[in-house]
C-alpha cells in the first residue's frame, strides 16, 4: 500500500465573530492535499473502515445528505480527504464534550487547494482539535495505528483549561438563549454581558451589582449575623473565642453538640460540626485557627442543611443536602436534593430578608430545619450564613430532583425582559457597521458627531483613528477586529459607529453578532484579494453580505442604489432598508418606493427624504457643508443621512449637524 505524505496546513485563521462563512466563531484552514487530490475516501484502501472503526459516530454526520448516515454515504462514494478531515474533527470535538455543529470545506481556484472551517467557541481548543484530527486522518490514509483515546483526552485538557465554570456557563448560555451578546473578558470567568454602556459584568455569580461591602460584610460570619439577627431573622446561639480553652468554656455554657467553624469560612473549610465532647470541640478549634485568627463556637441545629438561592431580592431555587454515610461532615460528599417547591414562603421570605439585609443581590443562605415545608421559628430552625458568590451546580445537576433555570433567573435580574426584546436590545447599544471603500471614514466620523448631537455618547473606530466623543483617542487605520472590540467593552459608549474592510471579514469577522444599522457603499477592491481567492468583481458579494447579515430586525440596511451590485444585498436584510442615490429615477429606487421604503435621494440641488409617496427637502445640497467648508463627496454625504436617518436621528437635527461638523481628514 502507498504511503501518502501529510496533507499540508498552509494557513490558519481564526476568525472571532460573524465571517463569510457563519455569525459564530470558527478556525478557517487552507490545505494542501498534494497527492491525495486524485485519491477520494474510495480509492483508498480499507481507509472508510479504518476511520469508522476509530470514529464510530461518523454514522451521525448527515452532511450535506440531509439524513443520518449521510456522511459515511460521501465516504463510501468517494469524497476528497479535506472534507473527510472536517468531519473528523468535528466529530473528535464532540467525543470531548464540545459539539461543533458546523463545518464546511470549498475548494479554491488553485488545484488541490481547500479552505475547511469548523464551529468552536475557543481558539487554542480548536488549535488542538485540528492537530489531532490531521494526525488522526493521516494514521488512517496510511494505515498506521493511532491512539484515539488520547486525541481525545488531550482536547478534553484543552477544553478543561479554556472553558468557563458551570455557574459562569449556565449564565452565558442563558444570555445566549435571550441573545444577549456575550465578551469573554480575561481567561477566567469575567465576562461581560451586553455591549458598551448597556453591559453587565458577571464573575460566576458575582455581578457588578454585588455591593463589595454587602460581599465582605457575608464573609464576616459574626457581622452578619449580627445583622440578620437584628431583623428578627433566626439565627443559632453563637461566640467569637479566642483559645481552646475559651471555646470549650462557650461549647458548655451552650450546650452539646455545637458547631465550630472559623468566622469567615467558606466551602466548608475547617468547619467542625456536631461536636458533642471536650476533646472534639478543642481539635475542631485547632483546625478552625490554622485558617483564620478569630474562631466561631455556635449552637449545633438538628435537621438537614438547606441551601436558598436568592437572586434579585427572591428566592429562585432551594437545594436539601442529605449525608448518605450518616454522621455530617461538611467536607464528604452530599447528595443534593431539589425542593424548590417545597420551600415555605415564611421561610423563603426570611432568606430574601438575609440577603437584602447583608447587601447582597445575589446569595447562596444556609440554613437548617427539620422540615422545609414548615416555618423555620416554629421547628427551632435557624438561618447559618448568607454568602457571596455562590456555586450553581447544586441547583443545575441536582443528584435527585429537577434542574432549575438559575441561570436563566441571574439573567432576568441583569436584564428584566421587555415586550418586544426579542434581540436582547436591553443589553444593546446602537452599533453601526459601515463597509466598502469609498469615503467611508467620512461617513463614520459624520455619523458618530450625529449621533453625540442627538445625547449619545458615541465611539468611532475608522480609518482615520478612534474616537471618543469626538477625540481623537487613537491614531491610525482602525478598521480591524481589535478597535471595534475596545469600543464594545467601553462602558462609556452609548453608541458605535464601525468602520470595516472586506479583508478585515476575511481575517478576523466582525467584532459585534448583530448591529443597528449596517451599511455598504460599494463592492470595489476585489484586486487586492487575491489572497483570499477572491479573483472577480461578482466575488465581493460573498463577504460585503456580511455587514447586511447582522442587521437585527428592528434595524436597518443602508445601501447604495446607484451601485446594482450592492443595492442587491437588500434581499438578505433582516430589518428594513434605506437606499439613497443620485438618479431619483433610479428603478431600484422607484420599487421601493412603491413597497413604502425609505430613501434619500438628490433631486437637482435638494436632498430629498423620501419615504413611499412623500417627500421632504432636507436641505439644498450646497447648504450641507461642514462648519470648516470642506466639500464632502456628495454620495458619501447621501449614505451619512440615511444612516442617521434609519437611527431615528431627526431630520432638523441631521442638516444642522452636518453644518457644525468640523471635519478634517486624518
Amino acid at each position: 500500500m502507498a504511503t501518502f505524505k501529510d496533507i499540508q496546513l498552509l494557513r490558519t485563521t481564526y476568525l472571532r465573530g460573524p465571517s463569510v462563512w457563519t455569525y459564530r466563531p470558527v478556525l478557517e484552514v487552507w490545505l494542501d492535499l498534494g497527492e491525495l487530490e486524485d485519491y477520494p475516501s474510495n480509492k483508498i484502501d480499507g481507509f472508510t473502515k479504518r476511520l469508522t472503526t476509530w470514529l464510530p459516530g461518523l454514522i451521525e454526520h448527515h452532511c450535506g445528505v440531509g439524513h443520518r448516515g449521510g456522511f459515511l454515504e460521501r465516504l463510501t462514494e468517494g469524497t476528497w480527504c479535506g472534507h473527510v478531515l472536517e468531519h473528523t474533527i468535528i466529530e473528535l470535538l464532540n467525543m470531548a464534550g464540545m459539539p461543533a455543529e458546523f463545518g464546511q470545506t470549498r475548494s479554491v481556484s488553485q488545484h488541490g487547494v481547500y479552505r475547511m472551517v469548523f464551529r468552536c467557541p475557543e481558539e487554542s481548543v480548536a488549535h488542538v482539535a485540528l492537530q489531532q484530527g490531521h494526525a488522526l486522518l493521516m494514521a488512517a490514509i496510511n494505515n498506521q495505528p493511532f491512539d484515539v483515546a488520547a486525541a481525545v483526552e488531550a482536547i478534553k485538557a484543552e477544553i478543561e483549561n479554556r472553558y468557563l465554570g458551570p455557574s459562569t456557563a449556565s449564565i452565558v448560555n442563558a444570555a445566549a438563549e435571550r441573545r444577549i451578546p456575550c465578551i469573554r473578558l480575561n481567561d477566567g470567568n469575567l465576562v461581560q454581558l451586553g455591549y458598551g454602556a448597556s453591559q453587565r459584568r458577571i464573575w460566576t455569580t458575582e455581578t457588578d451589582k454585588t455591593s463589595a461591602i454587602g460581599f465582605g460584610i457575608a464573609e464576616d460570619k459574626d457581622l452578619s449575623k449580627q445583622l440578620i439577627k437584628a431583623c428578627g431573622v433566626p439565627v443559632p446561639e453563637w461566640e467569637l473565642v479566642k483559645s481552646a480553652d475559651h471555646a470549650w468554656e462557650e461549647a458548655d455554657y451552650m450546650g452539646l453538640p455545637v458547631t465550630v467553624k472559623p468566622y469567615n469560612s467558606n466551602k466548608g473549610q475547617g468547619v467542625g460540626v456536631n461536636l458533642n465532647s471536650e476533646a472534639e470541640v478543642r481539635a475542631a478549634y485547632d483546625e478552625a485557627r490554622k485558617l483564620t485568627r478569630y474562631v466561631m463556637v455556635e449552637r449545633h441545629i438538628p435537621g438537614h442543611v438547606h441551601r436558598l438561592l436568592v437572586v434579585g431580592g427572591k428566592m429562585v431555587a432551594a437545594s436539601r443536602g442529605e449525608y448518605p454515610e450518616g454522621r455530617h461532615n461538611p467536607r464528604a460528599k452530599v447528595v443534593t436534593v431539589d425542593c424548590t417547591d417545597e420551600v415555605h414562603p415564611d421561610t423563603a421570605y426570611m432568606a430574601a430578608l438575609s440577603a437584602k439585609v447583608v447587601g447582597l443581590d445575589i446569595a447562596g443562605v444556609d440554613l437548617v430545619c427539620q422540615d422545609i415545608t414548615q416555618p423555620l421559628q416554629a421547628q427551632g430552625g435557624a438561618i447559618l450564613e448568607v454568602n457571596g458568590g455562590p456555586g450553581l451546580l447544586m441547583h443545575l445537576k441536582p443528584s435527585v430532583g429537577v434542574a432549575r433555570p438559575v441561570g436563566q433567573a441571574i439573567v432576568e435580574h441583569l436584564f428584566p425582559t421587555t415586550d418586544g426584546d426579542s434581540d436582547g436590545q436591553t443589553s444593546r447599544i446602537p452599533v453601526v457597521g459601515i463597509a466598502g471603500t469609498r469615503h467611508n471614514a467620512f461617513i463614520a466620523r459624520l455619523v458618530g458627531w450625529l449621533l453625540q448631537l442627538s445625547g449619545k455618547r458615541t465611539g468611532v473606530a475608522s480609518s482615520e483613528g478612534t474616537f471618543l466623543e469626538g477625540r481623537l483617542t487613537q491614531k491610525g487605520d482602525n478598521t480591524n477586529w481589535h478597535a471595534a472590540h475596545r469600543l464594545l467593552v467601553n462602558r462609556l459608549a452609548e453608541a458605535a459607529v464601525i468602520q470595516t474592510t472586506a479583508r478585515s471579514i476575511f481575517e478576523e469577522g466582525l467584532a459585534y453578532d448583530r448591529c443597528q444599522v449596517g451599511v455598504v457603499t460599494d463592492m470595489d477592491g476585489f484586486e487586492g484579494l487575491a489572497d483570499h481567492d477572491v479573483l472577480e468583481a461578482d466575488q465581493m458579494t460573498r463577504v460585503m453580505r456580511t455587514q447586511i447579515d447582522v442587521v437585527l430586525g428592528q434595524g436597518a440596511g443602508v445601501l447604495n442604489a446607484d451601485d446594482e451590485q450592492t443595492a442587491d444585498l437588500a434581499r438578505l436584510c433582516d430589518g428594513q432598508v434605506l437606499f439613497y442615490t443620485h438618479d431619483p429615477k433610479n428603478s431600484v429606487l422607484l420599487t421601493h418606493r412603491e413597497a413604502g421604503g425609505r430613501a434619500v435621494v438628490l433631486l437637482g440641488n435638494d436632498v430629498l427624504l423620501v419615504h413611499g409617496n412623500t417627500e421632504r427637502v432636507l436641505a439644498k445640497l450646497q447648504a450641507l457643508r461642514p462648519v470648516n467648508g470642506f466639500e464632502p463627496d456628495t454620495s458619501a454625504l447621501l449614505a451619512a443621512i440615511a444612516t442617521a436617518w434609519a437611527l431615528d436621528i431627526t431630520p432638523e437635527l441631521i442638516a444642522a449637524g452636518i453644518k457644525t461638523f468640523d471635519y478634517q481628514p486624518l
